[in-house]
């Protein structure tokens, strides 16, 4: 597994995804990765945005105001380089505690508001299998079963942001006009929560129609976040810094990532 991307001089960790073309010949929607960094209950959290660019309008500018839509600041170099999996990223701790019997990531999903008619939870229990299937890795995802929990993380939540030491995917009417999709976590707690943008089209389909996003793919790579893993620079990767469209299976390069992490 490569590096994460450094930033650039904006401070972002800004990724311009191509718009490379469908099985069926269509575009893919354009899109750019962002992370930044805010504060919760006085901790340091990243915040990684997954941003759709209107065509025409600046990328940069785009993933800066997503950031501040969800009340976080560009991230340093030094933070950068902070949530790679090269260097102190997220890691379970319970992989290290010396007990087997618990070396699991449970992972709950809210279904309300899900806009693909109910297909959403199969997406997210494929990403599941994707990450757990590895033979020379540890690192496995559990399925806790649906909840009515808002994750507790995401800025949009009723009430305010908290740990609650569940790690949940749900629907989020997240703010301003173009987020796909938010994750929050953290590098001193064990908790990663994940909204996906109820206000978009997606699809489950394959390949997906012209002009949507395919979910499993976006959920795979966001869980590659949750288990730890930063961008990858290998072109065939589904931690690869730039959105291609359909991309549901696990390249050698996210196997070696997933295994450093959790031989």
């Amino acid at each position: 597994m490569r590096p994460m991307i450094a930033a650039t001089s904006l401070a972002l960790a800004l990724l311009a995804m191509t718009a490379m073309a469908h099985a069926a010949g269509e575009r893919a929607p354009n899109a750019v990765s962002a992370l930044g960094v805010a504060r919760v209950g006085g901790e340091q959290v990243f915040v990684k945005v997954m941003v759709a660019v209107p065509d025409g309008v600046d990328a940069h500018a785009t993933a800066a105001q997503a950031l501040r839509e969800q009340g976080a600041r560009s991230a340093t170099r030094q933070e950068l380089e902070s949530a790679g999996f090269t260097t102190s990223g997220l890691v379970w701790d319970t992989y290290s505690d010396g007990n087997a019997a618990n070396d699991f990531v449970t992972q709950y999903y809210n279904p309300k508001g899900d806009p693909t008619g109910g297909a959403g939870l199969s997406a997210l229990r494929n990403t599941h299998s994707a990450w757990t299937d590895v033979p020379t890795s540890s690192f496995a995802f559990s399925y806790g079963g649906t909840t009515n929990r808002c994750p507790s993380l995401v800025n949009e939540c009723p009430g305010p942001q908290t740990y609650d030491n569940k790690n949940d995917v749900g629907w989020v009417k997240l703010s301003g006009c173009c987020t796909l999709a938010v994750t929050w976590f953290s590098t001193t707690r064990d908790e990663a929560d994940m909204g996906i943008n109820a206000r978009f089209n997606w699809s489950t389909s394959d390949p997906a129609p012209a002009g949507r996003y395919d979910l499993e793919s976006v959920l795979l790579h966001e869980n590659g976040h949750v288990a730890g893993l930063g961008h990858s620079a290998d072109t065939s990767a589904v931690m690869y810094a730039y959105y291609s469209g359909l991309r549901r299976v696990l390249s050698q390069d996210d196997i070696d990532g997933i295994t450093f992490l959790y031989p």
